[in-house]
């Protein structure tokens, strides 16, 4: 036997069996929340954005930079070769980003299930 869901409007802050997900918050330092709405007062709420969206799109190229040295047993560096700096040569695809579930099914992210 299953239980009915039941949860408390956010906006109305009446009990509803047909909550609508309006929200979704989340924590950096924990577990976020949902924030339900009921079928009335749904309508009033914007459309979710996929936090992946807010962020600015990537430079014109990626770039990786190493420092290249070396050590001793003690960890102190002993010869300092510089540093290596290395961009992409745009061939390659980014992952996209997104908090969609199920994942990504697109060739490079089904590669690596």
């Amino acid at each position: 036997m299953t239980r009915p869901t039941v949860r408390m409007c956010a906006r109305c802050e009446r009990t509803t069996g047909e909550p609508v997900l309006v929200h979704e918050v989340h924590a950096a330092t924990g577990p976020g929340f949902n924030v339900y709405a009921c079928r009335d007062c749904a309508g009033h709420y914007p459309p979710q954005a996929d936090p992946f969206e807010l962020l600015e799109p990537a430079g014109a190229g990626s770039r990786m930079r190493l420092r290249v040295y070396r050590t001793d047993a003690e960890g102190a560096v002993t010869e300092d070769r510089g540093t290596v700096e290395i961009l992409a040569d745009g061939r390659s695809t980014p992952v996209p980003r997104t908090t969609a579930y199920p994942p990504c099914g697109c060739a490079r992210c089904g590669a690596a299930r």
